[in-house]
């Protein structure tokens, strides 16, 4: 019975469009906490070039996943040849560029004073004068934050108008998806600091997180008390996926657990310095943040629009989206690996 009311669909969203949008939106948080790290009396200067070093890095990764996931890549240019202002996805193709462009001058202005070379022409580009600085400078990352805006704005209305997805169609998705990314980034700026301390103010790190958990727990109550004061078709698709299926039940009582464990972590020790103990909450805030992706993008493409049951998602692309998340992580840890070694011990090393 299941397979005459179930049909197979292949899911147009692949394991792709998890990786853009966890590195997407690792750069968009970088970029909107930029300008705040600029000022040299802010809390947050110390991290400033380890957030430019994110931006960059990710902003170049992301859009290598997202071509991947067009199935067609060739055919991006098409975006740019028809226009369709009505679609979230066409503004999204003409914000990413503006949005990737200052991010990677943001970047190269903020770290080329740190990066040693030995081939003069490197040293000798590096050194032109046209690189911004000072007002101009500040301008710009102010730009590429509002640009970051338009990223996060852009990929979670891109969801959330698809209504044949009740589970999609709530106006908290992309709040969640902003506040998702700065767990994400929070995560792996107290995982560098693990690693490579500076020294600095670290129980701001901390801080940060459990005030990005706050608010992750306060929209998730919120989506709950107005969906059943609306009766809305998300939190109506929520409790039938949770009181009909035991997967779905397992993987939100699994969301539940995973969040209380990271508010233990992050809350125990709050004002101590950062140590090694504390990679266990900064993975598993990258975790969770990589994790509520996957269950937008992919799992919710389980639940058929029309019909009983649900969905499996194909064996081949499972087996593939191993290979996926390996190569899109690989290639972003090859590039930092790359940046960070040409940075002398003046640089991002010790801020």
């Amino acid at each position: 019975m299941l397979e005459l009311l179930t049909t197979h669909a292949e899911a147009p969203w692949l394991p792709w469009a998890v990786q853009y949008f966890f590195f997407i939106g690792l750069a968009a948080g970088a970029a909107l906490l930029l300008p705040l790290a600029l000022n040299t009396d802010s809390v947050w200067h110390p991290w400033r070039d380890r957030l430019a070093l994110i931006l960059g890095i990710s902003a170049l990764v992301g859009p290598v996943a997202l071509l991947a996931d067009l199935h067609q890549p060739a055919r991006f240019w098409h975006f740019y040849t028809q226009l369709t202002p009505s679609s979230w996805m066409w503004l999204g193709a003409l914000i990413l560029p503006v949005f990737v462009t200052l991010a990677l001058i943001i970047t190269l202005s903020l770290l080329r004073t740190h990066l040693r070379f030995e081939q003069p022409w490197l040293k000798w580009w590096l050194n032109l004068p046209f690189w911004p600085q000072g007002r101009l400078l500040t301008w710009l990352v102010w730009l590429c934050a509002l640009s970051a805006v338009g990223i996060l704005l852009y990929t979670g209305m891109e969801i959330m108008v698809v209504r044949s997805r009740p589970l999609w169609h709530t106006g908290w998705l992309p709040v969640n998806l902003l506040l998702t990314a700065l767990l994400a980034l929070v995560g792996l700026l107290m995982m560098l600091e693990c690693l490579q301390p500076l020294g600095q103010n670290t129980a701001l790190l901390r801080r940060t997180l459990v005030m990005v958990l706050a608010a992750l727990t306060v929209t998730m109550l919120l989506w709950a008390v107005t969906g059943h004061w609306q009766d809305s078709g998300s939190w109506q698709e929520a409790q039938r996926l949770f009181v009909h299926f035991p997967f779905w039940r397992h993987l939100m009582f699994l969301s539940v657990a995973g969040g209380m464990v990271l508010w233990l972590l992050a809350v125990w020790r709050m004002n101590s310095p950062l140590s090694s103990f504390d990679l266990l909450p900064a993975g598993l805030a990258i975790l969770c943040a990589w994790g509520f992706r996957w269950v937008v993008l992919m799992n919710v493409q389980t639940v058929p629009k029309y019909g009983a049951g649900l969905y499996h998602l194909d064996s081949q692309m499972l087996s593939s989206a191993g290979y996926i998340v390996a190569g899109t992580l690989g290639l972003w840890l090859a590039l930092a690996g790359a940046v960070w070694a040409l940075l002398d011990n003046s640089g991002v090393r010790h801020g």
